[in-house]
C-alpha cells in the first residue's frame, strides 16, 4: 500500500515537473527573436519572421527588430536617407513608457518625452541623423 502511494506521488510529481519545464524554460529564456532585414522589400519578404509595422518608410534600410513572441513586447531601429515625421506627440499617460528590450545597438539614452512620438502603439524617437529608434511596451 506504502509502495503504491509513493509510485503514485512520484509518477504526479513528474507529469506536474514536465508540464511546468515549458513555462520555466520560457521563464528562464524567454521567447525573444532578433531580425536585420536590409530592406524594407527583406522585410516584406516571406521568409521574414518578425513583421515591420506598417509605418516603417519605404526607404528604411538596415532595419533592426528584436521582439519577444510572448509579450509582444518589442524595440527596432533603422536608418532613412532622407528623415521624415513618423507619428503624432504621445499621450502624456505614456509618453515616458521606457523600452521594454534591450540589445547592444539601442541607446544608452534617449531624448526627453517631449521630443518622442507615437504611432500604432510603438514610440518612436529620431537620433543620430538619420536614424530610429522605437519601442513597443
Amino acid at each position: 500500500m506504502t509502495r503504491r502511494a509513493l509510485l503514485a506521488g512520484l509518477a504526479a510529481a513528474g507529469t506536474v515537473a514536465m508540464l511546468s519545464g515549458c513555462t520555466l524554460a520560457s521563464a528562464i529564456t524567454p521567447p525573444v527573436e532578433s531580425q536585420l532585414y536590409p530592406t524594407i522589400a527583406d522585410a516584406q519578404a516571406s521568409s521574414a519572421t518578425i513583421q515591420i509595422p506598417s509605418w516603417v518608410p519605404a526607404d528604411a534600410q538596415m532595419i533592426r527588430i528584436k521582439e519577444n513572441s510572448d509579450t509582444g513586447d518589442a524595440i527596432m531601429q533603422f536608418g532613412v536617407p532622407t528623415p521624415v515625421t513618423i507619428g503624432t506627440a504621445c499621450d502624456a499617460s505614456i509618453a515616458t513608457n521606457v523600452a521594454p528590450l534591450d540589445d547592444t545597438w539601442w541607446p544608452q539614452t534617449l531624448p526627453p518625452a517631449d521630443q518622442i512620438t507615437c504611432q500604432d502603439g510603438w514610440h518612436i524617437a529620431f537620433l543620430y541623423g538619420s536614424q530610429f529608434f522605437a519601442w513597443k511596451p
